[in-house]
Parts: structure tokens; C-alpha cells; sequence
């Protein structure tokens, strides 16, 4: 996500408290990482024009990132949070789903909380990736709950998939699979700036 707005020319202080993460991202003139988390960032108040989570804001404490948030946010400016996933609407993905035993499946009628903003608004995205079973076995082993798991558990879910592709679904080993995805966006924004009681109104222009 850093680097597609980069990309689109912005400025993008990409926070990351994980040291092994911050080091797999490549270089970018635009792109400046920042050592820290969504709920303490460092970053100066009313200093961002836009604050985006992609694939993280389940990980991150909703009151604590949100007041955090505000502060950062320019008033008035977006928050957006992202969620990109399979589309478990399709019925085989949903199997292939509760095979992996991938549990970040976010509802659309399960919107996030982002303290001290509005009730964020829902835009949905309907695209397609294309994999060969052994890239789909691969990507098994990324969910957190092949890494938790034991080698006997990572055995027998990786065996499970390789039925499930190979048996169950019956394609070949250099077959492209089309796999329906789903992006959720949600958009909301920070408060506009408040006049404080006492203050002198701004002059009427005429």
C-alpha cells in the first residue's frame, strides 16, 4: 500500500513497529519508514493529509488508535481503512478458506470502530488473482495459523490443501486457478476544527 501511493506521487510515512517487516520493503524516494505503532506514531499533530490501514486496523487498539489518529489527521482529512481478502462468498474459496484456517475474514456488515470518528461508509471492490496450486499451497504456509502451528498441524493442513487442489477440485499442477477477491474500503474523517467559546469570530467577507 506504500508504495501504490507513492506511486500516485504522495509523501507516505509508513509506521511499523516490526523491525522484520520494515526490512522487506523496498526503497522509495517518496516513502519514509517510521519505527513505531498506530497508536503512538510519533508523527506531528495535524500533519497528515490522509491516514490509511491497510491490512492491519484488527491488530491495532481502536480507542487508542483512533485518539491518535485525530491528532495526526488535518481536520476534516480522510481516514481510510482497508481489508483485502478472498471472496468467501464463492463457495469453494470459503472451504479453501476454512482449510488454510484463515481467520481474518472482515463482514461487511461488521464496520469498523475507529474511535472519535463517524461511522465509516463502505465502498466494495470485486477483482481476481490467478495462481497455480503450488503458489496457493505456498501462501497457506503465510497465515498466522500455519505459523503457530506445530510441524504435525502444518503437515496435516498442508496435506488437506494438497487434496483439496489436487483430489477434491482436481487441477493440475500447471493450472492457473482464477480466485475471486473482495476489497472493503472504508472511509471516514477526522472532526473539522472547533471553535473554542471565547474566540473572536472571523470578519464576514463580503
Amino acid at each position: 500500500m506504500s508504495a501504490l501511493l507513492a506511486e500516485e506521487g504522495l509523501e507516505v510515512r509508513a509506521v511499523e513497529p516490526s523491525a522484520a517487516m520494515r526490512a522487506q520493503a523496498r526503497p522509495h524516494p517518496l516513502i519514509a519508514q517510521v519505527a513505531a505503532t498506530a497508536e503512538d506514531t510519533g508523527l506531528g499533530a495535524a500533519s497528515c493529509d490522509l491516514v490509511v490501514y491497510a491490512q492491519s486496523w484488527h491488530w491495532v487498539d481502536p480507542a487508542a488508535a483512533g485518539a491518535e489518529a485525530v491528532r495526526i489527521l488535518k481536520p476534516g482529512a480522510p481516514l481510510v481503512i482497508v481489508f483485502n481478502q478472498m471472496d468467501v462468498t464463492a463457495q469453494w474459496v470459503h472451504r479453501l478458506c476454512r482449510i488454510m484456517r484463515s481467520g481474518d475474514v472482515h463482514r461487511a456488515d461488521r464496520p469498523p470502530r475507529p474511535a472519535g470518528f463517524a461511522p465509516p461508509v463502505l465502498e466494495r471492490f470485486w477483482w481476481e488473482d490467478r495462481m497455480e496450486p503450488e503458489q496457493i499451497l505456498e501462501l497457506g504456509t503465510t497465515r498466522s495459523s500455519y505459523l503457530r502451528a506445530d510441524a504435525a498441524r502444518r503437515r496435516a493442513m498442508q496435506d488437506n490443501l494438497r487434496w483439496y487442489l489436487y483430489e477434491h477440485l482436481g487441477h493440475r499442477a500447471d493450472q492457473e486457478i482464477t480466485i475471486p477477491y473482495s476489497t472493503l474500503v472504508w472511509t471516514t474523517r477526522a472532526p473539522a476544527a472547533r471553535v473554542h467559546s471565547g474566540s473572536t469570530p472571523a470578519p464576514e467577507v463580503p
